[in-house]
């Protein structure tokens, strides 16, 4: 009845490898990516609305894309993404 009580205090010792991996070397990487292409979306948006002013609309599959990519990067590659139930 009480035999697994005394092998509480090991499962955080036993996740903590997968924690610091995580949070020192996974989060950092994505917070980089998810800025850099933040920076990245904000430059196309900005030619593309400037292009658009003039009358071109060549750059409005290169902003879909680039909104495309950053919401992928934003969701870790889908995994945090809604379902929506059909």
């Amino acid at each position: 009845m009480h035999l697994g009580m005394g092998l509480i205090p090991i499962v955080p010792i036993l996740l903590l490898p997968f924690i610091l991996v995580f949070f020192v070397i996974v989060f950092p990487i994505w917070g980089l990516a998810l800025g850099v292409l933040g920076f990245f979306l904000l430059v196309v948006r900005g030619i593309n609305a400037l292009a658009n002013a003039v009358g071109v609309h060549a750059l409005d599959g290169a902003t879909q894309g680039m909104q495309r990519a950053f919401h992928w990067v934003l969701t870790f590659g889908g995994f945090a993404e809604r379902k929506n139930p059909k």
